[in-house]
């Protein structure tokens, strides 16, 4: 699907027949990626790199002077990690903007802002690139929250539930980790361009993205490594609730087994001492009690039990 959008003389994006300021291509088939990089003259792989979804991150400049910035940005998936994504920005020759997808993202934000007609590919860019980077800032804060709740409630767990989830956030931070560090190093090639082309101050703009990508690149670091501490937490207190419990029925086995012995000699059928007394029941109980109470005590004061 492709979208089309011209400036107004209101300085906002309207949707146009033709290709306009900024084309919006999402979940291209082959044919229409053909039908822009033909009209454009760049090569097929700018936007067809995208289809690919474990695409690296890169920078080229063509022959025509057409920007490629294939970036990464990240997205949910069924298996609930975070996966991340490429998408493509072509920077045309002739100030035009083209956003490639394979993956739907909410851009309204993108498209109600108002641009200036002479800085509108640098302030498209920046906007795309801006709202990107803080998708990553956004689920690293959601991550911030469940590790949270997660540290909350790990003493008492003995479930796997919380142990899946860790592995989950784990795997995210991991592919967040190297998307960023890819598209670190993809913004810090287009402001070296910028600076050697000196265009209206715009490299001022794109340093501001290489510092929150950096940002999110540490954050994302930190939370790895504070995921990986709790995972080693959460399976050794797993490990020790285990041992407390399987201690507790040991124990309990034990204290019970005294009572079983004892009225298992007096049920046995041959003559026993005081088998014709009648309260002897009562004081077979009494001496069963006490020799249970004193187990007890003595395995508590040995923290046995």
């Amino acid at each position: 699907m492709i979208k089309n959008y011209s400036l107004s003389g209101k300085h906002k994006l309207a949707e146009s027949a033709d290709l306009g300021d900024f084309i919006y291509v999402l979940k291209p088939k082959r044919e229409e990626i053909g039908k822009v990089s033909a009209h454009f003259d760049f090569p097929f792989d700018y936007i067809g790199g995208i289809l690919d979804d474990y695409e690296n991150a890169r920078f080229e400049i063509d022959r025509h002077g057409n920007v490629l910035l294939l970036l990464q940005y990240p997205e949910p998936t069924e298996g609930g990690e975070i996966e991340t994504f490429p998408f493509a920005m072509v920077l045309t020759s002739t100030q035009q903007v083209i956003l490639a997808l394979n993956h739907v993202v909410e851009l309204e934000d993108v498209l109600s802002a108002e641009y200036e007609e002479k800085r509108m590919m640098h302030q498209l860019f920046y906007h795309i690139v801006s709202k990107m980077t803080q998708q990553f800032e956004s689920y690293l804060r959601e991550f911030r929250s469940r590790r949270s709740e997660i540290q909350k409630t790990i003493k008492k767990s003995t479930r796997n539930d919380q142990l899946l989830e860790m592995i989950r956030m784990q795997a995210s931070l991991v592919y967040f980790q190297e998307a960023l560090d890819n598209n670190l190093s993809v913004l810090r090639k287009y402001m070296e361009l910028l600076r050697k082309k000196d265009e209206d101050g715009f490299e001022a703009r794109v340093f501001d993205l290489c510092v929150e990508t950096e940002q999110a690149k540490k954050e994302a670091k930190i939370q790895s490594k504070l995921i990986e501490n709790l995972r080693d937490l959460f399976s050794n207190i797993v490990a020790n609730n285990l041992n407390i419990v399987m201690k507790i029925m040991t124990s309990a086995t034990f204290v019970l087994g005294i009572p079983a012995i004892v009225f298992g000699l007096y049920g046995i059928n041959v003559p026993l001492p005081g088998q014709t007394i009648s309260w002897m029941v009562w004081a077979i109980l009494a001496v069963t009690a006490l020799i249970t109470g004193w187990v007890i005590w003595l395995l508590k004061k040995k923290d046995m039990m």
